[in-house]
């Protein structure tokens, strides 16, 4: 055995190794908790599956950017390609969401699509949750008496491939979207650090949506102590304009704020416009569809906005501060609450008051560990044989998160989860064709409906006989039975049944 093989039996040598073979292709080593985890996840062909179709989409999207095709004068914000593949993908999961059925244990049955437009993939859900916690943001803020100010980062000009004219930039330095969403990431890292360093603490939102050429820029609602506004604001402008402050035009483009002026409008009716063209475009002013920066209604370029996002990795929203929006989720779940802590929070989440949920977390500055209210989650195992039903460790072999189940407050759990749900896709029946029958002969095979027999349909549990009324003729209403009968139920029975 050669001194090369017996370095890399050992995980982190091996792991060296590989994230070697992979800087040659430009592919980066899968994220993992250990590192047998990384070892697992190049050998898993789903995972490569996905990575290349990721970097694929990224790649010729970046190329389609270099050569101007994303700009004002040709496709804004992403490229045609971009955009007709991300649609073919949507499409594609929208099939998968339609013939995929979860069953509770309560054998009540919902196809995959019918959930998720109950849950924040639903842009109007989405939309609808953003506006609610920027309002409860700027209610707080006002009863608290703190200020608020709108901000606006840029990147430097050699970000951007082309100018608005459509006329290739010369200081363009070939960074993608994702690396310029990097470089920001990284100025608010240094900010939110000098902002901790000087115990300034900031709540509200931050929204990234893209230039016409697809580089990213930020807009942020910020709330703040009247006495540190001017020292936050500073900070960031002297951060955003650390690099490159010294170009042309950087002082009035890189960066921006605007002090919130409640007497000529609220904070919420201004950056309402941001959140809606950066889902659905759904917004009006003055009693016309809204338009971006380019004169584009945005209604008509909401799914590239989308497409772009998807393609580049780029988190399109982001709350700063504040308590964690899961619990406000969980707490939405439950019934009534005996203990009055947890009871004032429901109740806020319940009618929608995010700036009461707020105040029962104990204010929007509140460090995660002094919040009262916190999400639990489980492995569930079996007590007698001590057997696990979900498993401790994941496909790659590292430790397993656990399943959410509920919230924790007080020395005491609160059940949100009470079903186990399992998720299946149904089997299509394949005919059963001769291969050497004539094509005429298959064809009347594949065309040919089956009546069911007497037998067969007596046969059948009571709840699904009503599913061959089209088959027979006859009339089987789903029957209204108890739920220990296990009947299948109907979304407004799996939206109301909550425990607490």
């Amino acid at each position: 055995m050669s001194d090369h093989t017996l370095k890399i039996r050992w995980p982190k040598s091996l792991c060296h190794y590989i994230e070697r073979l992979l800087d040659r292709y430009a592919f980066d080593l899968p994220n993992s908790q250990t590192d047998q985890g990384c070892i697992e996840r190049t050998k898993c062909e789903r995972c490569w599956r996905r990575l290349i179709r990721k970097e694929q989409k990224r790649v010729l999207d970046n190329v389609a950017r270099e050569y101007g095709l994303v700009s004002k004068q040709k496709g804004v914000y992403v490229s045609d390609w971009g955009l007709k593949l991300h649609q073919e993908q949507l499409t594609r999961n929208r099939s998968l969401l339609e013939e995929m059925i979860a069953v509770n244990d309560l054998c009540q049955e919902y196809t995959l699509a019918e959930l998720s437009a109950l849950s924040v993939s639903n842009p109007y859900v989405r939309r609808s949750e953003l506006i609610v916690r920027a309002s409860g943001f700027e209610k707080i803020a006002q009863d608290l008496g703190h200020a608020g100010v709108f901000l606006t980062i840029t990147t430097p000009s050699k970000y951007h491939p082309v100018k608005v004219s459509g006329q290739p930039n010369p200081k363009y330095n070939g960074s993608t979207p994702s690396e310029a969403q990097a470089y920001l990431n990284s100025v608010w890292a240094r900010i939110r650090s000098q902002l901790d360093r000087e115990q300034i603490r900031t709540y509200g939102l931050r929204i990234v949506e893209p230039h016409h050429d697809g580089t990213p820029h930020w807009h942020l609602m910020l709330f703040v102590e009247p006495e540190h506004k001017a020292r936050m604001v500073q900070i960031m402008r002297d951060y955003a304009l650390e690099e490159d402050g010294n170009e042309p035009g950087a002082q009035d483009a890189r960066f921006e704020a605007v002090d919130i002026d409640y007497n000529r409008g609220s904070a919420t009716g201004y950056i309402v416009k941001y959140i809606c063209k950066n889902i659905d475009g759904e917004f009006q002013e003055n009693g016309e569809d809204a338009e971006d920066w380019y004169g584009n209604r945005t209604k008509h370029v909401a799914a590239r906005v989308r497409a772009w996002a998807s393609i580049h990795g780029i988190r399109q929203f982001q709350q700063i501060g504040g308590p964690p929006v899961t619990v406000w989720r969980e707490l939405r779940r439950l019934d009534h609450a005996d203990d009055e802590v947890v009871e004032k929070a429901r109740k806020a989440a319940d009618k929608s008051d995010w700036a009461g949920f707020v105040e029962a977390m104990n204010g929007p500055c509140a460090k995660r560990a002094d919040q009262p209210i916190k999400t639990a989650k489980w492995l569930e195992f079996d007590r007698e044989t001590g057997e696990y039903l979900d498993s401790p460790v994941n496909q790659y072999g590292e430790p397993a998160k656990g399943k959410l189940f509920g919230l924790f407050a007080q020395g005491q759990y609160w059940i949100t989860r009470t079903l186990r749900w399992e998720i299946k896709r149904p089997k299509k029946a394949e005919p059963d064709i001769n291969p050497y029958s004539s094509w005429l002969d298959r064809l009347q095979q594949l065309i040919q409906v089956r009546e069911p027999t007497e037998a067969e349909i007596a046969a059948l549990p009571d709840d699904t006989a009503y599913a061959w009324e089209k088959l027979t003729g006859e009339v089987h209403p789903p029957p209204w039975s108890s739920v220990n009968n296990c009947t299948t139920g109907h979304l407004d029975e799996y939206t109301s049944i909550q425990i607490s």
